[in-house]
């Protein structure tokens, strides 16, 4: 006879389990001494521990400074990489595509944050060490870029020449105009 988890959901194979496999709450449904919080009653039912809580501004806003590092605040890391990356292409390309895309980036992480704390999609952690990472990540592909975008300045500079008007009044005199 399998015994259902009051907590998790998760059968047990053993005839009268104290405790889930699966989770370790009491399979009677009490709540263990020193685990205070960690079972909560909610209509008749034993839920897990409290889910943390993800601020929706603070996701959004993440999003609007840094298009992605409001998904890598929502525990999204590889979405938010992948949303990075497609802003820049779009913003490279032509600007609109990159502003729908950051746009996006703003609502979804806003969205999502949201969603986590209702429940409708699994809640996940924070880790500061990849919002550093995604940040440094970020701060370097931006520089390398704009120092890209400099050479190429610089060299196009370099094959118009001087502006000095001494070398057009010799032009403008060679074809008879002054």
């Amino acid at each position: 006879m399998s015994k259902c988890c009051p907590h998790c959901g998760k059968e047990s194979n053993e005839e009268s389990p104290r405790f889930c496999s699966g989770c370790g709450a009491r399979m009677d449904g009490s709540i263990p001494a020193g685990y205070l919080g960690y079972a909560v009653e909610h209509r008749g039912y034993y839920t897990g521990p409290p889910r943390p809580h993800k601020s929706m501004m603070v996701a959004g806003f993440c999003s609007s400074f840094l298009p992605g590092l409001g998904q890598v605040y929502n525990g999204e890391t590889a979405k938010g990489f992948v949303l990075f990356l497609l802003t820049l292409a779009g913003l490279f390309i032509f600007l609109i595509p990159g502003l729908i895309v950051w746009l996006y980036a703003m609502y979804d992480a806003y969205s999502v944050a949201g969603k986590m704390n209702s429940g409708e999609v699994p809640s996940r952690e924070t880790r500061t060490v990849h919002m550093v990472l995604f940040i440094v990540f970020a701060l370097i592909v931006i520089v390398a870029i704009l120092i890209m975008i400099m050479m190429a300045m610089s060299s196009l500079m370099s094959q118009v020449g001087t502006l000095d008007t001494g070398n057009y009044h010799k032009l403008f005199e060679s074809n008879g105009l002054f």
